[in-house]
């Protein structure tokens, strides 16, 4: 009976079947794991930017700067999937890096090298060296300055003060290159124009006395940085001016203002074109004392306050 079902047709129907299943899964399996090698000579690229550069040296003795702290990376290979994971930071598994270990005191130029980059994959670097500078390391206190740009001060408002949560630094670097900074700079924002006061977190550096950024490490790097401004201005007399047909009943009117000067508020061009500002006070028809609130305008400024009290004292003849 075994033997008639072994050579009956539903066995090799059932055979046919199973090694159909076999084959069917075994392809699959070839194409995983040739999903994406090119099978016609295609080489896939990709190009990845602003890849940081590790400086591999003794930071207990030594302070590094470099020309280049990043470099663009083309990357090239047969296989997708690997050309496509190196260019992801995510699942990159390659790195840059010079190392100092065995280079000695000075400046020279030194070829930057790809590490742990997926096998079948090719890397070329866009520059492919810097130029390192390796001194002895120097720590040193430095005063930190805030600075303003002009452009960043709109016209008609002056810096009253500038404050900072920090007021001195430690700063590490070369030991000669320590010695050409002037200052640490903390700076205001460039995108903040200065139409109000100013309080937030601003990064400091290092400059030298042309104002030009040096190599250091800072600590803090950064700081709290407060700018108090205010509109340019300044005080003026107010005169009154009689207007209008004095009472026949009358020799003269007196009069008196509430305050004697008041503040303008401008472009500094605008102000030095005003030295008063004049208010009419209308005297027809009074025989009696009276008050009267005038409004204060000049061209150009802003009047502070804006309106101010006219009493009118009448003479008797």
């Amino acid at each position: 009976m075994g033997n008639k079902f072994f050579t009956s047709k539903i066995f090799y129907i059932l055979t046919s079947i199973f090694f159909a299943i076999v084959l069917f899964f075994n392809a699959s399996a070839i194409a995983i794991r040739n999903d994406g090698v090119s099978n016609n000579g295609e080489i896939y690229t990709a190009t990845v930017e602003n890849v940081p550069i590790e400086l591999k040296y003794d930071t207990s003795k030594y302070f590094a700067s470099s020309t280049v702290t990043s470099t663009t990376v083309h990357l090239s290979g047969y296989n997708r999937l690997q050309v496509l994971n190196e260019e992801n930071p995510d699942t990159r598994n390659f790195y840059l890096s010079i190392d100092l270990t065995n280079v000695s005191v000075g400046t020279k130029l030194i070829p930057i090298r790809v590490e742990q980059l997926s096998t079948g994959v090719n890397a070329q670097l866009e520059p492919a060296s810097a130029s390192i500078t390796l001194e002895p390391k120097v720590v040193q206190e430095f005063e930190v300055t805030p600075k303003v740009e002009p452009a960043q001060i709109p016209s008609g408002f002056k810096v009253n003060s500038m404050d900072l949560s920090d007021t001195t630094v430690q700063v590490t670097a070369g030991k000669e290159s320590i010695k050409k900074i002037k200052t640490i700079e903390a700076d205001l924002p460039s995108a903040v124009m200065l139409t109000d006061d100013f309080s937030g977190i601003v990064a400091l550096r290092a400059v030298d006395a042309n104002g030009k950024t040096l190599p250091a490490q800072i600590s803090p790097n950064t700081t709290r940085m407060k700018v108090s401004v205010e509109k340019l201005s300044k005080e003026v007399p107010v005169k009154v001016k009689i207007t209008g047909a004095l009472d026949s009943s009358l020799s003269s009117m007196k009069t008196s203002l509430s305050q004697d000067t008041v503040q303008i508020l401008g472009e500094q061009a605008a102000l030095d074109k005003i030295n008063n500002i004049e208010v009419e006070a209308d005297v027809s028809g009074v025989t009696q004392g009276k008050q009267i609130k005038v409004n204060l305008q000049a061209a150009d400024v802003t009047v502070h306050p804006q309106t101010i009290t006219v009493t009118l004292t009448p003479v008797k003849k």
